[in-house]
């Protein structure tokens, strides 16, 4: 009969799917269990010596953190701390290099905020229209006087929107030049 190859079939698919979603990945099913040789055996790689590791020619081409520029370079070299709660990937590439440049020029920055939700910008004290809201904002901190900062991000075109808090944060964003 035709139904009996598809019965099948549809074993074979139910199992592998059950084994992704408990954890499992299929290559940890035996081969034979029901699969009737759907999922190839295990296959193991050995992972590279610590000698290996700075080797090109096992790496490839890989970046490293001196060949990264700007932002993702402060970030990976620790000159740039980002919370958890703050993704930069949706911040556009201009802000991200002003953050990058007054790191470069004042020392460490922390990144406390950039993209929020309606309820986490009303629970913050955000504008209703803030540009949290959009990703186009950042909160940062930075440990030096932060007079010079504030001046020198007020030279910078692409910084609309610039406040320094009472708590030593400093808000820009992208928006229209203004200050509150």
């Amino acid at each position: 009969m035709s139904i009996t190859p598809r019965v099948r079939h549809a074993s074979r698919y139910c199992l592998v799917t059950s084994a992704f979603l408990f954890g499992l990945s299929p290559a940890a099913l035996k081969a034979g269990d029901g699969d009737e040789g759907l999922v190839p055996p295990a296959q193991y790689v050995s992972l590279p010596s610590n000698d290996e590791m700075n080797d090109p020619k096992t790496t490839g081409s890989l970046p490293s953190a001196r060949t990264l520029s700007g932002f993702a370079s402060l970030v990976s070299q620790g000159a740039i701390t980002l919370r958890a709660s703050a993704p930069t990937n949706c911040i556009p590439g201009n802000l991200r290099e002003v953050v990058a440049s007054v790191a470069a020029k004042f020392g460490p920055v922390s990144v406390e905020s950039t993209h929020r939700n309606r309820s986490r910008n009303w629970r913050a004290g955000g504008a209703r229209q803030s540009l949290h809201l959009s990703c186009r904002a950042i909160d940062f901190r930075v440990r030096t006087r932060v007079r010079g900062v504030m001046a020198y991000l007020r030279s910078h075109p692409q910084v609309g929107g610039l406040k320094m808090y009472r708590n030593g944060i400093i808000h820009i964003d992208n928006g229209e030049r203004r200050s509150w």
